[in-house]
């Protein structure tokens, strides 16, 4: 029997840790919890990581990827212009421009992954910024990443003609920033590409008023078409203070 060597052991139980204790402590501010957590979504190593593994994925998207049912009966109805705004290496995209080849699909990304993307998903056009104009507007579990999430969703629902849905939101009225804990490997889907170790990531996090989303589509255009209760798949582990919903936003 081979030995265990202390170091594994060590590691092991470090990473289950970081699977279940939630950082709790709370930060004055988003630059506050951008300085305590050192690393962001531009991190080369994360980065790299979420590349190599949608590299193995690859033609086979539908097996790791599932975009919500919703976002298909909205692009059945016609063609037009879907962005992903946080859509990583274009998976979702990437299936749904499969089942919907009518339609054209834009992800916007930080530009590191843009930049990385682009040639791996030809069919998929990246980009650092919103475009002009857009039918759909679709993010999903980003917006809790941003140091201004309200200015952003004020700007896409002024260009978007059509539907805005936001998915895996981490909504509380009490406004947090905290430091989001997490191992590597959590991130994205498929096989582990070889050459990178499950090494803890840190990224800053807040939460994200649901009233304040609402009253800002109304004020330009919009109505809450459709919300979705208890759908927590974008919320901190041991958050006890978040709910979660996706919400469906209509022009009128």
């Amino acid at each position: 029997m081979r030995p265990i060597h202390v170091r594994i052991i060590i590691r092991n139980f470090l990473n289950d840790m970081v699977r279940k204790t939630p950082e709790r402590r709370r930060y004055s501010s988003w630059n506050a919890a951008v300085r305590a957590a050192k690393t962001n979504y531009e991190y080369d190593r994360l980065t790299r990581f979420r590349i190599e593994r949608s590299k193995g994925i690859l033609g086979e998207e539908e097996r790791y990827v599932n975009p919500p049912v919703e976002i298909s009966e909205i692009l059945t109805s016609g063609e037009g212009d879907f962005v992903d705004f946080g859509g990583s290496a274009g998976e979702a995209s990437a299936v749904l421009k499969r089942r919907f080849p009518m339609w054209s699909f834009t992800v916007v990304e930080t530009p590191s992954i843009a930049k990385s993307a682009a040639s791996m998903r030809p069919e998929i056009t990246f980009s650092e910024t919103l475009p002009d104009s857009m039918t759909v507007f679709y993010s999903s579990g980003t917006l809790q990443y941003l140091e201004d999430p309200y200015g952003l969703w004020a700007e896409a629902l002024r260009k978007t003609i059509g539907y805005a849905f936001l998915a895996r939101n981490a909504f509380s009225e009490t406004q947090s920033f905290r430091v989001q804990h997490s191992m590597l490997f959590d991130n994205g889907a498929g096989p582990i590409p070889e050459g990178f170790e499950n090494a803890v990531t840190r990224y800053p996090h807040r939460t994200i008023s649901e009233g304040k989303l609402v009253q800002i589509a109304e004020e330009n255009g919009f109505e809450l078409a459709q919300r979705f209760p208890d759908r927590n798949s974008g919320l901190a582990q041991g958050a006890a203070d978040m709910y979660g919903a996706d919400l469906l936003f209509r022009r009128i």
